[in-house]
C-alpha cells in the first residue's frame, strides 16, 4: 500500500500505547509509558489551527471523523480522506499524537436502502425552522455532520449494528496496518445527537421501532410517557411499566456503547484508550429519552478509560438579559451564580469525584469564544447564520476583550489543573465570522503555553480530594420523575430540561460552585465508609428512588458520623412498588405530612441568613411538611405556614430536610459553617482544590481572606503562606501550588 510521505515517515516508530492509571489521587494520562498533561485540541479548521496549538505547546490533537464519509457504497470503504487529513496535520505538527473522535454514523445511501431500520418517534417530526436542532453542516475535515438529521438508524437495528461493526473494525484495522498506529493512542466513540450518546431524535420521543420492542419488551405509549399520575413524580404502583422501561432503555444504550468500546480494545490488542461522551448528571438534556441514566454500567466497565462532556452551557433565566450572560437566579430573586464568562464557574456536567473513584480520566470540552470572534451583529444576538447566532458569544460576558479572554482561559485551564482531569480546546472560529482560529494570537498561545508548563508539574502533586462538602446524586430516580416535555413550552433558561434538572441540579450547582470552598460531586453508590467522616456537609440532592438495601446502607454509613446531611424534597419516597412516606421518615428521622394540593415551591426562611425566601414560584405537588416536635424549623412553605425546612439530631448525625431547591449560596455557607466545614474564602468565590493545588475565581470585586489547609505558594507573587489577603476584581483567577514547585515565566 502506498502511503503519503508524512505517514510513511512514521514507519520506524513503535505503536503508540495509551493508558490511564490512577496515581497520587487522580487518573493520569500515560502515553508510551510517560505521564503527559492531558490537554488536547480540535478546530473546525484543524489544519489551519494546528500551528497555533503547536505554538501553545499542545502535542495532542483531537480530529473528528464521521465513518459515513469513508463508506461510499455497500461493501466499499475508502480511508484516503482520513489518511490525507492525518498527513496534513503531521505536516503542520510532526510531533503530534492523535485521539480521534469517531462517529458511528451512516451515509444517506444506507438510510435510503434501509428505511425500515430508522428510528420511529412517538411525536411527529417538525420542519427545520420549527424544531430545536441546528441545521446540518458537513466538515471538510473528517466528513462528520454537525447538527441533526431527521433520519437516523435505530440503535436496536440488527442490520445497523452488523454493518457498523464491520465498518468500525475495518477502520481500526486500517489504522493498525498503517504507520499511523505510532501516533493514534486512543478513540472517543460517538453516536447520537452531536455524538454525545443522547439518543437520536430525542426531542420527538423515540424509539418505537419493532426491534426495540423485541429487545426491551413492551414500549409505553406517548400518553404514558408524557403524563404521570402524581405531580412531579411517577407512582410505582400505577406506572411501574414506564419506570422499568426507561431503566431497560438506558441500560441497552449503555451496553451498545460498551460493545463498540470492546471492539476497539480487541482490534488494537488493548494498546489504545477508549472513551465517550457520557455521564452527564448535570445539564442532562432530553432527560428520559436522551439522558445518560446507566452510569454504573459505564463506570464499572474496563473497556472505558475516559469520559467527556462540554462544561455547562446553562444560559440566563432572567428576562431582559441576553443568553450569553449566563447568570442564574431562583424565582425569589436570589442570584445563584454564573456559568460562563468572567466570574463564571465553568462547572462540569459529570460527577467528577465518582469518575476519579472509578479510575476514569475526565476530559472537559473547553469551547468559549475568545476576543478574536466578533460580537453579534445586533445587540440582541440576531443577524448572521444560525450557527453564528448561537456560538458567537459562547464565551460569555467579557470574552470580547483580551483581558476577559485571559481570565476565562485561566479559569478553564485552572479547573483542569486543580481538579486533576483533562480537557480539550474546541475551536469553532474557522466556521464563524472570524474565519480563523480562536487561538490565532500570540498572547493567547503564550498564556496557554504558560499554563501547560504549570500543568506539567502536576505529575508530582497529590491530587486527592480535600473537600469537606459533597453533593450526592442519583441517576435512577429520574426514571420516576415527571417527563421533560411536561415543562413545554420551554421557559427562558430551561431549554430541553425537566423540573429537577433545571432547579435541583443545574441551578443548585451554580450556588454550590461559589460556596467559597471546594465541593465534591458524586453518585450515592460511590459513597464509602470514610465519607461521612471526611465530608462534614452532605447534600443528598435527588435520592428519591432507593431500594431497601440502599436505605440500610446509608443508615450504616451515617451512624455516629456527626456529619450534617441535607435531604432534598422526597428522599426514599419512591419504593420499587409504591409511594411510601414511612421510608422518608425512616431515612431522615423526621415525621412528615403529605401535601397533595399544588402550591408554590417557595420557602420562607427562619434561619439567620439574608435570604428571606428561596425556591420556585411554580405551583407543584406533592409537597411535604415536617410534623416533628423534636425538629427545629428553618423555613416554611410560603402559602400555608407548614414547615418545609428543618433540622434535628438523628442517630449520631445531624439531619436536615429541605422541601424545595435551589438553596441560595448564603444558606449553603451558613449550613456549612453549622456543620463544621471549613470555608476557605470570606467571600462567595469559586474555589477548586486538591491536596496540593488550589484555584480561586473572584465572583465579586474587593478584598477577601483565603485560608488554605496548609502553606502554599501563590503562583502570581511567589509568596508562601497559609492565609492570603487578596484584593481582586470580578473574574480574577489566583493559583496556589506546593511551595517547592517551580515558577513559570
Amino acid at each position: 500500500m502506498t502511503m503519503l510521505p508524512e505517514i510513511e515517515n512514521l514507519r520506524s516508530e513503535p505503536a503508540a500505547r495509551g493508558r490511564v492509571e490512577t496515581r497520587n489521587g487522580t487518573p493520569r494520562l500515560l502515553l508510551n509509558g510517560r505521564e503527559v498533561f492531558p490537554l488536547l485540541a480540535w478546530s473546525w479548521g484543524l489544519e489551519h489551527s494546528t500551528p497555533f496549538f503547536k505554538q501553545a505547546g499542545i502535542n495532542l490533537l483531537h480530529p473528528i471523523l464521521g465513518l459515513n464519509a469513508a463508506w461510499p457504497a455497500p461493501a466499499q470503504y475508502d480511508w484516503s480522506a482520513f489518511d490525507a487529513l492525518f498527513a496534513r496535520l503531521l505536516a503542520q505538527h510532526p510531533q503530534a499524537f492523535f485521539l480521534p473522535r469517531v462517529l458511528l454514523d451512516v451515509p444517506d445511501w444506507w438510510k435510503d436502502q434501509h428505511e425500515n431500520e430508522l428510528i420511529v418517534c412517538a411525536l411527529p417530526l417538525q420542519p427545520e425552522d420549527q424544531r430545536q436542532y441546528r441545521p446540518v453542516m458537513r466538515s471538510e475535515e473528517g466528513g462528520w455532520l454537525w447538527g441533526i438529521q431527521l433520519r437516523e438508524p435505530s440503535l436496536a437495528s440488527e442490520i445497523w449494528r452488523a454493518d457498523m461493526e464491520k465498518l468500525f473494525r475495518a477502520f481500526l484495522q486500517h489504522i493498525e496496518d498503517s504507520p499511523l498506529r505510532s501516533r493514534v493512542f486512543g478513540y472517543q466513540i460517538g453516536w447520537g445527537i452531536y455524538g454525545e450518546w443522547h439518543y437520536a431524535l430525542a426531542e420527538f420521543v423515540p424509539d418505537l421501532h419493532p426491534a426495540m420492542q423485541q429487545k426491551l419488551g413492551p414500549l409505553p405509549g406517548l400518553e404514558a410517557r408524557l403524563h404521570n399520575t402524581f405531580g412531579l413524580l411517577r407512582d410505582p404502583a400505577r406506572e411501574q411499566e414506564v419506570i422499568a422501561y426507561y431503566r431497560r432503555f438506558h441500560e441497552f444504550n449503555a451496553s451498545t456503547l460498551l460493545h463498540f468500546a470492546r471492539l476497539a480494545k480487541e482490534e488494537t490488542n488493548g494498546r489504545v484508550l477508549c472513551g465517550a461522551f457520557y455521564g452527564y448528571q448535570l445539564e442532562n438534556v432530553w432527560m428520559q429519552e436522551g439522558g445518560h441514566l446507566a452510569p454504573e454500567l459505564i463506570l464499572n466497565s474496563p473497556e472505558i478509560d475516559f469520559l467527556a462532556s462540554p462544561y455547562s452551557y446553562q444560559t440566563t433565566n432572567q428576562e431582559g438579559r441576553q443568553w450569553w450572560e449566563h447568570d442564574i437566579c431562583d424565582e425569589a430573586g436570589n442570584w445563584l451564580g454564573r456559568t460562563r464568562g468572567i466570574g463564571g464557574d465553568a462547572g462540569y456536567r459529570v460527577l467528577l469525584e465518582s469518575l476519579k473513584r472509578h479510575g476514569k480520566l475526565y476530559f472537559a470540552e473547553i469551547d468559549p469564544t475568545t476576543f478574536l470572534e466578533p460580537p453579534p451583529i445586533n445587540p440582541d444576538g440576531s443577524g448572521g447564520t444560525q450557527v453564528e447566532k448561537e456560538l458567537c458569544m459562547v464565551g460569555g460576558v467579557g470574552c470580547t476583550t483580551w483581558e476577559g479572554t485571559q481570565r476565562i482561559l485561566q479559569r478553564d485551564l485552572g479547573r483542569l489543573l486543580a481538579s486533576g482531569n483533562g480537557g480539550w480546546l474546541f475551536d469553532f472560529g474557522p466556521v464563524l465570522r472570524t474565519r480563523r482560529s480562536w487561538y490565532a494570537d500570540d498572547k493567547i498561545t503564550a498564556e496557554v503555553a504558560r499554563l501547560m508548563k504549570l500543568g506539567a508539574q502536576r505529575e508530582h502533586w497529590d491530587m486527592r480530594s480535600c473537600a469537606q462538602i459533597a453533593a450526592v446524586y442519583d441517576a435512577r430516580s429520574l426514571f420516576a420523575t415527571r417527563h421533560w416535555r411536561a415543562e413545554a413550552p420551554f421557559t427562558k433558561g430551561g431549554h430541553c430540561l425537566d423540573y429537577f434538572t433545571r432547579w435541583f441540579m443545574d441551578s443548585q450547582a451554580r450556588a454550590l460552585h461559589r460556596l467559597g470552598a471546594p465541593v465534591d460531586f458524586l453518585y450515592h453508590f460511590d459513597l464509602q465508609p470514610a465519607d461521612p467522616h471526611k465530608y462534614r456537609l452532605l447534600l443528598m440532592v435527588n435520592l428519591f428512588a432507593l431500594t431497601d438495601a440502599e436505605l440500610a446502607h446509608l443508615h450504616a454509613l451515617l451512624a455516629d458520623s456527626h456529619a450534617t446531611v441535607v435531604w432534598y424534597y422526597a428522599p426514599g419516597f419512591l419504593a420499587s412498588d409504591r409511594l411510601d412516606l414511612g421510608r422518608m421518615a425512616h431515612l431522615t428521622g423526621f415525621r412528615f405530612k403529605l401535601l397533595t394540593t399544588p402550591g408554590p415551591m417557595l420557602i420562607r426562611s427562619a434561619a439567620p441568613v439574608p435570604a428571606l425566601q428561596f425556591g420556585v414560584q411554580q405551583k407543584e405537588s406533592p409537597r411535604f411538611a415536617v410534623r416533628d416536635e423534636a425538629a427545629t424549623a428553618l423555613g416554611y412553605w410560603t402559602d400555608c405556614d407548614e414547615v418545609a425546612f428543618a433540622r434535628k439530631p438523628h442517630r449520631g448525625w445531624h439531619s436536615v430536610y429541605l422541601g424545595s431547591a435551589p438553596l441560595p449560596v448564603e444558606m449553603l455557607r451558613w449550613l456549612a459553617q453549622q456543620a463544621g466545614a471549613r470555608l476557605w474564602s470570606t467571600e462567595s468565590d469559586i474555589v477548586v482544590a486538591s491536596q496540593d493545588v488550589a484555584m480561586l475565581v473572584a465572583t465579586s470585586t474587593g478584598t477577601r481572606e483565603l485560608t488554605l489547609p496548609k502553606e502554599m505558594k501563590r503562583f502570581a507573587s511567589g509568596g508562601i503562606a497559609r492565609q492570603h489577603t487578596l484584593n481582586l476584581a470580578l473574574g480574577d483567577v489566583e493559583f496556589f501550588i506546593p511551595p517547592q514547585s517551580a515558577g513559570v515565566e
